[in-house]
């Protein structure tokens, strides 16, 4: 039996990129912060993160016919990868803003969206070995993507742009945790 918080912490960790490009935007872009860009920013971001482990979820079910107990490692094996890229990605130095123009609509939103939601797709190869509810796992994860960015682009400009990378090493923490529970529990 698994516990209830799994959900939120796989949420939580999952949302650490979506907060240290969110914070990003914030800090780098040239645009008035108001409450249109944040709803935007966290809406797309939650609606990302909350579908793309259900595919990843879809995958594994359908594509993948692994012996019994190897899903475990292939579902340890990619949270281990993305975690390790989260905290590689958050302690290596940032040079300058990357964004010229306003990120926070049309194709640039929806392929930031894209690139921090990838690592919510391998999370979702674990709803089974973790025994969860995918639609309800991917509610959790969207809702707190959204809560998560919305705060954290209304305080972006307090935390500053180094927080940014804290949050990713803490995510990537928290994936690679949820990895060994899934690899080592019975």
């Amino acid at each position: 039996m698994i516990e209830p918080a799994v959900p939120a912490f796989l949420g939580f960790g999952l949302a650490m990129d979506a907060l240290a490009v969110s914070i990003a935007i914030v800090v780098c872009a040239p645009f008035h912060l108001s409450a249109a860009p944040v709803i935007r920013v966290s809406g797309t971001f939650g609606l990302f993160q909350a579908f793309m482990p259900l595919v990843g979820w879809l995958l594994a079910e359908k594509a993948l016919s692994l012996p019994n107990g190897a899903d475990r490692w292939v579902a340890f094996g990619l949270l281990l990868l993305v975690g390790g890229k989260m905290i590689s990605e958050g302690v290596k130095p940032r040079e300058g803003c990357l964004f010229t123009g306003d990120p926070t609509r049309g194709l640039p939103l929806i392929l930031l969206a894209l690139g921090t939601s990838l690592d919510a797709l391998a999370a979702g190869v674990g709803f089974t070995p973790l025994g969860l509810a995918p639609l309800f796992t991917s509610s959790v994860i969207g809702v707190l993507t959204f809560a998560i960015v919305a705060v954290g682009m209304s305080l972006a400009n307090r935390i500053g742009r180094r927080a940014g990378g804290r949050a990713a090493v803490m995510g990537g923490l928290i994936l690679i945790a949820i990895g060994m529970k899934i690899l080592f529990s019975i």
